[in-house]
This record gives structure tokens, sequence and C-alpha cells, in this order.
């Protein structure tokens, strides 16, 4: 740590030093920990409560003032480290970084051995040098930071260290940058966050090197080798980065290299199949399949592994007693190889499903997602026909939703919502089916049976009408609707989207119904 070089603040320290530090938080907060407030006498305390509270309403200005005043009227008080910091962290949220750094130096010169106080300075210089752009010299208080045996161990050290990490990365120094993000990964009780963002660099680092020896040796000793726990994490660690970033392409695939995301995808998955016995120990098998089911089906597209890895999970599945819960497990699987274009295996899960119209709704989604639309009706037009009580419904509510957003059969649509008869929510399609078929007088007529119908409605229905009135060039009648809008519904956010309206149109917001009528007819 920095050793103190002047004796002005010697005195005013002597009382400071003989008290024990307060243990550091793992959330750093710039606010006083309460054993020192609670030292405070009541004038002291008054002085730092008006600082403090212009600091919480983000009055930098102010809280710097009112933290040099009392810097001034207790220069012996044993909270002056604290004070100073304060009054430059106040400069620097008010972003006069210059000054900032300069009381920051103050702080290090005087206090340099008060970790709690120095430690948190050193660290937002570095950070004020960065916002001034400098940022070889804020580097260079971040490795200050790193390297002292006191100052690193503080929580802001975590994000020093792991920001001095990322800078040696992007300099292309590699073993520089996974020294540091591996130090910062020792914060993970102190100061999570930062030690997760390090900890994912790193598994990235080896996943895109290939590099699973190293990526255990990172992770792995004798304590640790044979504990279950640990050893299941490393393998969802590394399946959670794997499974994000291979989508991404990780920034290192373009379409000039594809085949060599094809090999690190195979490496990784076959590292992953060696860490099935941690999850088999673990008693967590379904976890395995879950990940090696999703990656194969939607990041590898290996087909045949795919198979063989449901062929091998099938007497976990089967051995699920409850048959809800069984096919639940199937309807996933069968799920997750539709979204990866894998039909033929698809339906092999379906035929695992013992319920006959849960198994013909997933055949449904199976012939939707082919886009064979005659074949995906007809099913769902099976399942409206028995008549259940749990599947029918849904089977009316999607055949109806098809209709209307993907075929554009808005007449067969609404006989179908009609049928459903489940209003306001079956009226609030109809309409929109009027709209795109571009029936406006028959959208706005059913507008209006719901604003009459159903008073929790009844301001968005008023609404769509001016608004419906407004994309078809009915000035007249969009300014008579929205002026209602704001004399029968004044306290809603429609009557807010009504006033724009009016602006828009240059129209005075003062009055309520016009000559036009009132819109409700």
């Amino acid at each position: 740590m920095r050793v103190l070089c002047r004796t002005l603040f010697l005195a005013a320290l002597l009382t400071d030093v003989l008290l024990a530090a307060p243990r550091l938080r793992a959330d750093w907060t710039w606010e006083l920990p309460n054993e020192r407030y609670q030292r405070m006498n009541m004038f002291e305390r008054a002085q730092y409560d008006k600082a403090a509270s212009q600091f919480r309403q983000n009055s930098y200005k102010s809280a710097a003032a009112e933290f040099e005043k009392f810097k001034i009227q207790f220069p012996d008080s044993e909270n002056l480290p604290y004070i100073l910091f304060m009054t430059g962290y106040s400069h620097h949220q008010d972003k006069q970084r210059n000054k900032a750094i300069q009381i920051y130096e103050e702080v290090l010169d005087y206090f340099g051995d008060r970790v709690e106080f120095a430690a948190p300075a050193l660290y937002f210089e570095g950070i004020a040098h960065l916002d001034n752009g400098d940022v070889r010299q804020g580097m260079e208080l971040f490795k200050e930071m790193a390297d002292d045996e006191d100052y690193q161990k503080h929580p802001l050290a975590a994000g020093a260290i792991r920001q001095l990490a990322d800078n040696e990365w992007r300099n292309g120094k590699k073993e520089a940058a996974i020294k540091y993000w591996k130090q910062t990964c020792g914060f993970a009780k102190i100061n999570p966050g930062e030690a997760g963002v390090a900890r994912a660099n790193l598994t990235d680092y080896y996943i895109k090197e290939r590099d699973y020896a190293g990526y255990e040796e990172w992770l792995i000793n004798a304590e640790n080798r044979d504990n279950l726990d640990h050893r299941r994490w490393i393998a969802q660690n590394a399946w959670e980065r794997a499974w994000g970033n291979f989508y991404h392409d990780w920034g290192k695939y373009n379409s000039f290299n594809r085949d060599e995301k094809t090999k690190d995808m195979r490496a990784w998955y076959d590292w992953f199949k060696r860490q099935k016995e941690w999850y088999e120990k673990k008693g967590d098998l379904w976890t395995y399949y879950h990940n090696a089911v999703y990656f194969l089906s939607q990041r590898l597209y290996d087909r045949k592994e795919t198979r063989r890895v449901i062929d091998e999970s099938m007497p976990l599945h089967k051995a699920i007693q409850d048959p809800g819960q069984r096919n639940d497990r199937f309807a996933w699987l069968a799920d997750r190889l539709r979204e990866g274009g894998d039909w033929e295996t698809c339906e092999y899960c379906i035929t695992m499903i013992s319920d006959p119209l849960y198994a013909t709704y997933k055949r449904y989604e199976l012939q939707a997602a082919k886009g064979a639309w005659d074949d995906a009706l007809k099913l769902l037009v099976q399942i409206e026909q028995a008549n259940n009580q749990a599947w029918s419904p849904r089977a009316f509510g999607e055949h109806a939703r098809v209709l209307k957003d993907v075929l554009g059969r808005y007449e067969e649509a609404i006989k179908l919502y009609q049928q459903i008869n489940q209003p306001p929510g079956t009226l609030w399609a109809i309409q929109e089916c009027y709209k795109r078929w571009g029936k406006l007088n028959e959208a706005l007529s059913t507008l209006t049976e719901i604003e009459n119908s159903f008073p929790p409605d009844a301001a968005r229905a008023a609404w769509h009408k001016a608004w419906y009135q407004h994309e078809a060039g009915n000035k007249a009648e969009a300014v008579a609707q929205a002026k209602r809008i704001l004399k029968v519904y004044p306290k809603t956010q429609e009557s807010s989207q009504a006033h724009q309206l009016l602006e828009q149109y240059g129209v005075a917001t003062g009055g309520g119904v016009t000559e036009a009528g009132d819109g409700n007819e």
C-alpha cells in the first residue's frame, strides 16, 4: 500500500488508528458503516446527514460542498479519511473528474494505510482516468491495486483486476489476462458479479481453445476432485457458456470458417459426454440428457447422435410413474426436436405419449412447423370434435389463431371466434379480423360492443376506434373520438394517447364531444 508521506493529519488519525477497522462488505457501498456513524457526536451526524442526503438525491455538487464543510468543521474527526474520499467521490459523480482525481490522491497520500478508504480511492481514481480517456493511467492504477497485498483484498479490487484482465486480452496478452481473470474469480463471495464475469471469460477461453484439460486443471484440485456438486457444476457451467455462445458465433466464426465452428462444437460435446458420470452419481441424469438433446438438436444438428441419446434415455423416462409427468417429458423432447427440424425423431417421441389428444396436439405442432397447414388443421379438428374439457378449447383457440394470424382466412376465423364465444377476448380477435379484412365499420361496431359491455376494456376500445379512424384518413371522426376519450376517460393512458393525436392534428384539447358525433354510434 501507499505509505504516509505527510504528517499533517497524524493527530486526527491517532484515535481512529487504534480502533478496529470495520469488516469489508460484500456489496460495497459509499454509505458510512453504521458502527462509525454511531460513534459520531450529534453535530457530526447532522452535517453528515446533510451531505449524505444530497448525495442520495443525486445532487452531487451540493454533496461535495457539504462534505467539504464537514472536513472544515471537524478536522479531528475519526471519519476524516471517509469524508475526504466522499468529497472526491461526489465531484466524480458530478463529472468533475480532474478535481476528483486530485482528492483521491490526497486520500492515498494521507491515509494510504486505511484500506477501507484508500482502496476505493485508488479504484475510483482509475475509473476517473478511464472516464477521461486515459486508459494507460487507469490501468496502471488498477495494476497497483491488483499487486498490493492489502488493496487487492477489497471488494472493489475485483472490478479493477477484471478490467485489467480484459485490457490485457484486448492487447493480445493472453497469459496475463488469464492470470488476472483467475485472480478475480477469487472474489466469488465478496464480489460475485465481477467474479462471475471473469469466470465466464475464462470458461469461454478454454472452450474456444478446446483446452478442456486446462479447464479442468483450473477448477479441479485434490480437495474437490470427488465432490459431486462441484463436478456437476463444472459441466453445467461449460454447458451454459457453450449453449449461448455457439449460437452467437462467439466473435470467432464467420461464413468462411463454419467447419471450424463445427469442430469446436464437436470437441465440446465429446468432453461433455464424459461428464455424464457426475450427473449420474448426483442422481440428476435428466439434466444431462436435457443438455445433450438441446445441444445436439439445436447447435450441432447431429440427428444420429440425438436419436442415440434419446434411445439411451428411454429407460429413465419410462420409469416415471406419473403418466402426466411422463407425457410431459416426451412432449419436451418432441418440442426440442421439432425446433431443431428433426421431424423423424420428433414423431418417434410423440409416439411415446400415452394420452391420445396430447399426442395429436403435438402432431399438429409438428405439421405446423413443416408448414403443412391443411394437415395441421385437420388434427386440430379431431381434437375439437373430441369435446374434451382440457384439450378441445385449446384446439379451438389455436385453430382460430391460425386462421387469423397465419392464413388470413378472416371470415372463417370470425365464425370460429363466435363459436368459442369467450368475450371480451374473442371480441378483440373478431375486431382485429375485420380490421385486417378491410371492413372498418364492422371493426368499429365490434369495438363499440366491447366498450359498452366490458368497462375494464372500455378506454382501450375507444382509443382503437380513434386510431382506426386516423389510419383510415377520417380526420373529423378521429378528432371527435379523441375528444370524447378526454372527456369520458380522463385519467387513463388512452387519454394521454388521444391528447397526443389531437396535438398531431393541431386541435385544441379543451373541448369534449364535437359536431361530428360522440364517436360511440
